[in-house]
């Protein structure tokens, strides 16, 4: 879950609505198969797409370019505004780990609401 914090606060620095991942360039005299060229690692990549599962980012591409965008969704928003604080990110993995549990980003967010809503 740290790389899926960090990988969503380093999109939302982008100055535009959609974050640029790479281009996709043929592979083969046939233009059959394409490959991505990227500065992220394969580690990164499958976070992306695991993201994209998940329904925090949207991935789209661009057909004139062959440029491969990605955006942070509604849900996506609402699990950084609950992780964007580093204390409340540590104090949230410390609490999931001396209860043996893992974070899910649905439990992130309630969680954060949930503490909110006591404050207030």
């Amino acid at each position: 879950m740290d790389l899926v914090r960090s990988i969503l606060l380093d999109a939302e620095k982008s100055p535009n609505r959609y974050f640029f991942i790479g281009f996709h360039e043929w592979r083969d005299h046939e233009m059959t198969d394409t490959q991505l060229r990227t500065r992220l690692s394969d580690k990164e990549l499958f976070h992306l797409d695991l993201l994209e599962q998940g329904g925090l980012v949207k991935k789209s591409i661009d057909p004139e370019s062959d440029g491969q965008y990605w955006e942070i969704t509604w849900k996506g928003y609402e699990f950084l505004d609950a992780v964007r604080s580093e204390g409340v990110w540590e104090k949230l993995k410390q609490h999931a780990e001396e209860r043996g549990i893992g974070i899910t980003v649905d439990v992130a967010i309630r969680t954060v609401k949930e503490l909110i809503g006591t404050v207030l």
